[in-house]
């Protein structure tokens, strides 16, 4: 869900096919989601790629591998 637009992925993706609106770019400039806080970002950007509209807190980040940057820089 896109908090700051009150919109679910399912409604996000309605519009994504109804508009044909295939970037994350395109829906931000249009108001439709994702120009507030960006937690939804990665969200949105799996739903316009797999078609998926439900996901599990964390689950884009599952397989990911570490970033070296951030892991050199712990002390």
């Amino acid at each position: 869900m896109c908090v700051c637009h009150r919109k679910r992925f399912s409604e996000i993706q309605e519009i994504v096919e109804k508009e044909n609106m295939q970037s994350l770019n395109k829906l931000i400039k249009a108001g439709v989601c994702g120009g507030g806080c960006g937690m939804c970002h990665p969200y949105i950007e799996k739903m316009l790629v797999t078609g998926e509209t439900e996901f599990y807190p964390g689950d884009i980040y599952i397989g990911l591998k570490p970033c070296f940057f951030i892991w050199n820089r712990i002390p």
